[in-house]
């Protein structure tokens, strides 16, 4: 009977179409934004941490020179000292008194070179350590941001989730 249907011409009795929705593809563009922004912190977070390497290899050199001007400093004045309590005690004559004299002239001026050496020390241990500040800064900010966008991802699914009941 189908066939003589066809051969006839008749219509065919059609099945009426179903409407099927589509399911729509989520949106993987906040997902792949989290993402970039995740290898971003990593970088930054990197480069954090190297920062405060070199500030801390500064503030050691920083140390470390002030350590020896300290030293010198000290040493210098102990010479002094003891020749001053040498010559009051008459154990020492003058021209040993006029030589320790120099002696402590000439470490008085090497402390002071360590003093400025010192001094230099401190303007790149500055820049190191605002490096570190600005790279600390920028990770905290990119945290925030990463954070941001979590919850934003998390709002558009729960309303995905709320539209699909």
């Amino acid at each position: 009977m189908l066939n003589a249907q066809r051969l006839s011409g008749l219509p065919r009795h059609r099945r009426e179409v179903v409407d099927i929705p589509e399911q729509k593809r989520k949106d993987k563009s906040v997902d792949r934004l989290i993402d970039v922004r995740k290898q971003r912190i990593d970088r930054l977070e990197r480069e954090r941490i190297e920062a405060r390497h070199v500030w801390r290899e500064a503030r050691v050199r920083l140390h470390e020179r002030k350590q020896r001007w300290r030293a010198a400093v000290q040493e210098a004045q102990d010479i002094w000292q003891q020749a001053r309590a040498a010559f009051f005690q008459m154990s020492a004559t003058s021209g040993q008194f006029r030589k320790a004299k120099a002696v402590y002239e000439r470490m008085k001026v090497q402390a002071q070179q360590l003093h400025l050496e010192s001094r230099e020390a401190v303007r790149p241990c500055k820049t190191t350590r605002t490096a570190f500040f600005d790279a600390r800064r920028r990770v905290m900010e990119a945290n925030r941001q990463y954070e941001k966008l979590g919850l934003l991802r998390d709002e558009l699914r729960l309303q995905d989730v709320e539209r699909e009941m």
